[in-house]
């Protein structure tokens, strides 16, 4: 009975999110700018011209299919803008082309639900012989008690990359493990890593799953399929953009202000953009600051917009249900070495920038800590994890398809309770909660983080247009205070209290940071100014 009721929990809400993603109209709501419309236009290149190449037919495509320019295009080029390809891996595009030539519009959600289907039945008929008839539940768990599902309606590989090392794991645990099989879980993990080489660290708990009597042969297959599909994609890069990765080619980004090639730009404009702005190629940071450093870790795990915990709260069934044996001691220092990379190579960008829903840098290793279940377990603590979950996850839950829209500025998906709870994430560059840019004030460096605030006469004054509001407040020195002016009846709580200091994504030198929580019986226009210190 318990088999039963698990399936059908978790065929219905994989075959909600199916129809959800069939009936999804993007062109509706607004984003498909960066990443997202690159993926897009590449995979739109596969289904319809068969190639990878941006042309002038591709602009005009996407501008005719979508009603809208592809804001942040991002292109490489390895022969002086000669030929123009998307600077992003290709598998991606390998699966979502043929849905695109089913729908144009809705082709890539309707692929994401698929593939997210697929990986979850497979996870759950694996997970089946070791922590019972619940294994189904424990997997919808997984996927619906954190905000994974919601990636099927983002044009994003992310999703992908996470279906694919779900299907390793797969095969790494499942009945039988033949050679062939640890072979395809080795190709599968390669894709993985080409995208990333963080995520290459998922290659140690998988060589330790083989069973001891076929380590040689099976360690060998893993590596072997691993490095044919690397040296493959390796050499096609090469010799198609003069580098080995897709992110190390030369680079631009392109939009309605800079124009786009074959459009506005000539082909010689590759060269003079590449001469006066150079190659717009990811570089490490300089230097390590630890106390920014260990906010990040804070960050990492509970923050407001990208934390872990809160988003992917499930991931502690996995300890719940652990037992030891077949390598599952390396899953979690895998993931967290993998995860540790992220914050000391992009500390300012942990998390994959503002358009993620929570970190979506983390969603492919999650899947890796499912399997760290191994005993039987019971459908209580799917249940229960779903319920702790759902502070957090409401908003998703009840506007699965509107967790890029931003209410009056902010990001939908963070509900009210982690706004209350959660600490804001003061390091990180491309949070804009409150939809506005942050500006000088007064001398002051102002970060609003609720939409009820906003700037007046081009930073002179702040306006609180809500009951309550919450902004940061920083100096490249500590202050005695910052002083409210021109509001007597505004309660501000934190203007004396230092809520953090660490370098900033526009400083190596440390910046002190004042978080003010406002409140006013109606409208209010005020200003800031540090206090002076005692005489």
């Amino acid at each position: 009975m318990t088999r039963k009721w698990s399936w059908a929990v978790l065929a219905l809400l994989l075959a909600a999110t199916l129809v959800g993603a069939a009936t999804f109209d993007r062109r509706a709501w607004p984003g498909l700018v960066g990443d997202e419309a690159t993926y897009l236009m590449q995979a739109q290149s596969l289904a319809w011209d068969f190639d990878l190449r941006y042309e002038r037919e591709d602009y005009d495509r996407f501008v005719a299919q979508w009603g809208r320019r592809p804001e942040g295009l991002i292109l490489e080029s390895g022969d002086g803008g000669a030929t123009l390809r998307y600077s992003k891996p290709s598998s991606y595009a390998v699966w979502t082309a043929p849905f695109l030539r089913l729908s144009a519009i809705r082709g890539a959600a309707i692929g994401n639900a698929i593939l997210l289907a697929l990986a979850a039945v497979a996870a759950a008929r694996v997970l089946a012989r070791r922590i019972g008839p619940s294994a189904p539940l424990w997997v919808a768990a997984w996927i619906f008690a954190s905000v994974t599902f919601a990636y099927v309606f983002w044009v994003h590989s992310d999703l992908f990359l996470m279906c694919l090392v779900a299907f390793a794991f797969c095969l790494l645990y499942g009945e039988g493990r033949a050679t062939p099989r640890f072979l395809a879980a080795g190709a599968l993990l390669g894709l993985v890593l080409m995208s990333r080489p963080f995520y290459g660290m998922l290659l140690l708990p998988a060589a330790l799953a083989v069973p001891p009597e076929r380590r040689a042969r099976g360690i060998a297959a893993l590596a072997g399929g691993a490095a044919a599909v690397i040296l493959a994609f390796s050499l096609a890069n090469l010799a198609v953009s003069g580098s080995w990765t897709s992110y190390k080619a030369e680079r631009q980004s392109f939009d309605s202000g800079t124009g786009f090639p074959g459009v506005e730009l000539p082909p010689e404009a590759w060269k003079e953009q590449i001469a006066a702005r150079g190659s717009n190629v990811w570089r490490p940071p300089t230097g390590f600051d630890a106390r920014q450093g260990a906010w990040n870790a804070l960050y990492f795990f509970a923050g407001r917009h990208v934390g872990v915990l809160p988003y992917f709260l499930p991931l502690l069934l996995g300890f719940a249900a652990y037992r030891r044996g077949e390598g599952r001691w390396a899953l979690l220092p895998a993931v967290l070495i993998a995860a540790a990379a992220f914050l000391v190579l992009r500390p300012f960008n942990f998390y994959g920038g503002g358009g993620a829903i929570a970190n979506r840098y983390f969603l492919p290793l999650y899947p890796a800590l499912w399997f760290l279940a191994a005993r039987p377990a019971r459908a209580v603590w799917p249940l229960l994890a779903a319920a702790c979950a759902a502070p957090f996850l409401w908003p998703l839950w009840t506007a699965p398809r509107a967790f890029f829209l931003a209410d009056a500025g902010g990001y939908r998906y963070v509900s009210a309770f982690a706004q209350q709870w959660l600490p804001y994430e003061t390091t990180l560059s491309h949070l804009k909660p409150s939809g506005r840019e942050d500006f000088i004030h007064n001398g002051l460096w102002i970060k609003m983080l609720t939409p009820s605030l906003q700037p007046e006469g081009e930073g002179t004054a702040i306006r609180l247009t809500g009951p309550s509001g919450q902004l940061l407040a920083g100096s490249p020195h500590p202050l005695e205070g910052i002083e409210v002016l021109g509001a007597p009846d505004l309660k501000v709580q934190g203007k004396d209290r230092l809520r953090a200091a660490h370098r900033m994504w526009w400083t190596d030198d440390p910046f002190y940071l004042y978080q003010l929580d406002l409140e006013a019986p109606g409208a209010v226009t005020f200003q800031l100014r540090p206090k002076a210190p005692a005489p």
